[in-house]
């Protein structure tokens, strides 16, 4: 092999070394780099599509946002979050105007906390634990449950640390149709009031034999205070 021959293969083989060393050094890191910023781009898309779909979404929540502070402003006035009985006594005055009676007394007691439902867990057909072990010789028939109890409905952020029942009594004096009337109008009020018992009463004055007998009548019920603070239990 000549010299001239050896010069040139030995400079082809610098050409290639200094090809692939700047390949490695100077082109790869940019491959790399412009791999990495492709990655970045598909997660940024991403996130985009997924930040205007929840604008999207909050953009038209936003359109209700008007009748929902409307529901709850009803929702709060129906049940406050404390006692305020002084308003409560007003609407009464109102409604009994409206129907015609006249109320003769309103009698309430101390605020009662609220206690959850405890669902039964004895079904129709279950056998009393307590019987006596003589009794298996002999045992007697049992009916055949014919229906599910149904669970009561609770929420865990309703309990006797922030809701609470005022128990409440109101008299009234007119005719049966008058306290239906008034008790209708009670309860489509806003403030909730919860019937419980409905009682009547007729008296004669004593001083006028000729004049009608009056009718009072008795409605007792409960309205409902739901506290902000969880730790403060409503008042009457």
């Amino acid at each position: 092999m000549t010299r001239n021959r050896l010069n040139m293969l030995l400079a082809v083989v610098a050409m290639v070394v200094v090809a692939l060393a700047g390949f490695f050094l100077g082109v790869q890191p940019h491959l790399a780099q412009a791999a990495s910023d492709r990655t970045d781009q598909v997660s940024v898309d991403a996130t985009n599509r997924t930040t205007a779909a929840e604008l999207a979404r909050l953009k038209d929540r936003a359109k209700s946002l008007p009748a929902m502070k409307a529901e709850l402003a009803e929702l709060s006035a129906s049940v406050p979050s404390s006692a305020n009985m002084s308003s409560f006594y007003g609407a009464v005055d109102s409604v009994a105007a409206r129907a015609g009676v006249k109320v003769s007394a309103i009698t309430t007691s101390d605020a009662v906390a609220y206690t959850a439902p405890v669902p039964a867990t004895t079904a129709a057909g279950t056998e009393d634990p307590s019987a006596s072990a003589t009794d298996e010789a002999t045992p007697e028939p049992t009916a055949t449950p014919t229906g599910f109890a149904t669970a009561p409905v609770t929420d865990p952020a309703i309990s006797a640390a922030n809701f609470s029942a005022i128990p409440v009594s109101v008299s009234v004096d007119g005719s049966f149709d008058q306290a239906l009337s008034f008790v209708g109008g009670l309860q489509d009020g806003a403030r909730l009031f919860l019937v419980a018992t409905v009682s009547s009463s007729v008296s004669q004055d004593s001083t006028d034999p000729a004049a009608a007998a009056a009718t009072t009548w008795t409605f007792g019920g409960y309205v409902y205070v739901l506290t902000a603070e969880s730790d403060t239990a409503a008042k009457g």
